[in-house]
């Protein structure tokens, strides 16, 4: 049987927040999502973070988050952490990003898993 904590309970309303584009729902929650147990389950929560600050406009968070989850699926050789990092990346259309977004995509180029 598995135990439906509070961590878990913030991790579910911060993804489900990410997805319907509702920073607050993210940024309310963030911290105690983070207390989630597992190092990849931890990861796809820091990339709902990563796109909550996105959603409220805070890129350089948003991509400091994401590089995190990224070294982790690079760790752990986790191709899903890295798709969802590759989609949050597309769902920013800069013509000019800033250079945290630069030095993401970078990272993401010399990723193959």
């Amino acid at each position: 049987m598995f135990r439906f904590d509070g961590a878990k309970v913030a991790a579910c309303r911060v993804t489900c927040g990410a997805r319907l584009g509702l920073p607050d729902w993210v940024l309310a929650d963030d911290t105690e999502a983070l207390a989630t147990g597992h190092a990849k389950q931890r990861a796809l929560v820091v990339l709902d973070v990563a796109a909550g600050h996105l959603s409220a406009g805070r890129i350089e968070a948003a991509f400091a988050f994401a590089s995190k989850a990224v070294e982790t699926g690079v760790a752990y050789r986790s191709g899903r952490i890295v798709e969802r990092a590759r989609a949050l990346r597309r769902s920013l259309s800069l013509t000019s990003p800033p250079r945290v977004v630069r030095e993401f995509d970078e990272r993401l180029q010399d990723v193959y898993l």
